[in-house]
């Protein structure tokens, strides 16, 4: 009988969990190449969805810039960018960071860039909002397989 309520507990346990697990995890599939050659067009990506601190190094999704305004406008409506992050709070500011950054990055602000050298990121909109983050990448699920351009 008690082999019977371990399976019981376990299946709860199993169920119980997969919902909190949708809640914390996402699926993000990449679409360009602004991050070749380390991720391609096509690839699916798992993402930790949260907002606690990042540091460099980390690939995180975070909501595309206003194309008019850039970070210092309203949230775009749609859109997410796939990028590295080169610097957070504390951190020296890049020198080709865009704007009139100070020297290290303010907290609640995050220096992201590409990995391909044509990619969109702080270069042309300057420090990004942490709190535009979605989340972080965890693993690469799949391959997309194809080379894209920027």
């Amino acid at each position: 009988m008690s082999q019977a309520l371990g399976w019981v507990g376990a299946v709860t346990l199993v169920i119980g969990a997969v919902p909190a697990a949708r809640l914390l995890l996402s699926t993000v599939t990449v679409r360009g190449g602004s991050m070749t050659p380390t991720l391609l067009h096509g690839d699916v990506l798992l993402v930790l969805r949260h907002r606690r601190r990042v540091r460099a190094g980390q690939i995180v999704v975070v909501r595309r810039p206003d194309p008019r305004t850039g970070w210092d406008g309203p949230v775009a409506p749609t859109g997410w960018y796939v990028k590295r992050v080169v610097a957070a709070a504390g951190d020296p500011v890049p020198p080709w960071v865009a704007g009139d950054p100070p020297g290290s990055v303010p907290p609640g602000m995050l220096v992201l860039r590409g990995d391909h050298p044509r990619s969109e990121d702080s270069k042309q909109w300057g420090l990004c909002p942490a709190d535009r983050m979605y989340g972080v990448v965890l693993l690469r699920l799949r391959t997309g397989g194809e080379h894209a351009t920027a």
